[in-house]
């Protein structure tokens, strides 16, 4: 389990209550934790990244890409980028996810997420 200073972690969802719990709880971790409302912010938020080591992401957001696409998208970015997909409603097929990603339905705590990551 990756436990540290040096971990960024990529929160993208777009309720805030559920995205402040997740991002209050893994700074508890001691993650280093960005976040974002939708894909489109994740997206120009990394453009300023070099490196991501965890994505985080709710499958339905508003605006031009769900959490998925936005997986596929980290994946090209970050090929070494764990990624781990969550929704509330309904599970993707799994052709859909990016490959090594892995899919958690919601409700999920930050320690449920931390003990998921390798």
């Amino acid at each position: 389990m990756m436990r540290n200073d040096a971990t960024k972690v990529l929160v993208v969802e777009d309720e805030a209550i559920i995205r402040m719990d997740l991002v209050l709880g893994l700074e508890e971790l001691g993650y280093y934790v960005l976040e974002a409302s939708s894909a489109d912010a994740a997206l120009s938020l990394l453009d300023s990244w070099q490196e991501i080591d965890l994505l985080i992401t709710d499958i339905d957001m508003p605006g031009k890409m769900n959490g998925v696409g936005l997986a596929h998208e980290v994946r090209r970015r970050f090929p070494a980028c764990q990624i781990i997909i969550m929704s509330g409603y309904s599970a993707p097929e799994t052709l859909d996810l990016p490959k090594r990603s892995a899919f958690m339905p919601k409700p999920i705590s930050p320690g449920e997420l931390a003990a998921t990551v390798t």
